[in-house]
């Protein structure tokens, strides 16, 4: 039974290999940032065109996964997502559309990184935890103060505290600060 990790670079490979624009963001990223966690699912966002749309299906078909060439389409067209499940797994590929600013955003910021010897594309700390922020259910608060905890001295603070304002999650992040700040030894 294969391993989520190679899902990840094998989906992730053909992505860089036609040219097709992604991001990794959710339960993976965090996993990515040190936080540890569990997931069933690969997160993608996308820049698909109408042509990569069918590349895309037939490539996860011959790689073993339920997928389908309509589901996706009309995924897309609905500012929606689309699962695509593993045959021989319980994982996921829960795949959307680049469909606001907020997604257009991710996708410029990501972070290139390596895993396995393939390139793989990760929403940044700074967006993972600003969307994480405005998911805003238990377990998102508890991702995004954990990557805010592991990845303190690397975080663009000023972009941060920035973009939690534009998406109204000023107040969350201020939150976050103070569990984390309550958290420290005192000195």
């Amino acid at each position: 039974m294969r391993k989520i990790e190679e899902i990840l670079t094998l989906v992730c490979n053909f992505l860089n290999e036609n040219h097709i624009e992604y991001v990794i963001v959710g339960g993976m990223a965090v996993l990515f940032y040190g936080n540890p966690r569990t997931t069933l699912d690969i997160d993608y966002v996308i820049q698909l065109s109408d042509k990569d749309i069918p590349v895309l299906v037939i490539f996860l078909q011959d790689n073993g996964f339920f997928a389908d060439e309509y589901d996706m389409r009309s995924a897309l067209e609905e500012k929606s997502h689309c699962t695509v499940e593993d045959k021989e797994t319980m994982f996921r590929l829960d795949i959307k559309g680049i469909y606001n600013e907020m997604d257009e955003r991710v996708l410029r910021n990501k972070k290139k990184t390596e895993l396995d010897g393939t390139v793989i594309y990760i929403a940044s700390p700074e967006d993972t935890i600003a969307n994480k922020l405005l998911f805003s259910r238990e377990q998102d608060f508890k991702d995004a103060l954990g990557i805010y905890v592991r990845q303190q001295d690397n975080l663009d603070m000023e972009y941060l505290t920035n973009i939690c304002k534009k998406i109204g999650v000023y107040d969350a992040l201020l939150d976050l600060r103070k569990r984390y700040d309550a958290s420290l030894p005192n000195t």
